[in-house]
């Protein structure tokens, strides 16, 4: 299995990947924090981010309903949470950013 065939699993089972994602997430920012090393920021951003785009384009447009507008799931999450749209959707979507961002500053303070 190579990178590409990840890239194409995260794609194919999109509930799945938000779990694998956010462990992910988890993990690499544990190490971010007690291990300052720019080259390891580097490497772990090198492997991160591929699986954030799709994850972004796939899943949260999934959960969303919209195309995707940025190219990370934080960026699209922030966005999410300065909604002032009274729709179901609109509510839905500003309700699930608070709760996601809440969970990825507990690994990241201040990053959603």
């Amino acid at each position: 299995m190579n990178y590409l065939d990840l890239l194409t699993w995260l794609a194919m089972h999109p509930f799945l990947s938000a779990l694998a994602l956010f462990v992910q997430f988890a993990v690499m920012m544990t190490i971010h924090h007690r291990a300052h090393n720019k080259y390891l920021h580097y490497a772990m951003a090198i492997w991160f981010l591929p699986q954030d785009f799709v994850v972004n384009a796939v899943l949260m447009t999934i959960i969303g309903m919209e195309l995707p507008q940025e190219w990370t799931v934080t960026a699209r999450l922030q966005r999410w949470k300065k909604l002032n749209d009274l729709t179901i959707l609109g509510r839905w979507r500003h309700g699930f950013a608070w709760f996601m961002c809440r969970q990825i500053n507990r690994y990241d303070m201040g990053h959603c």
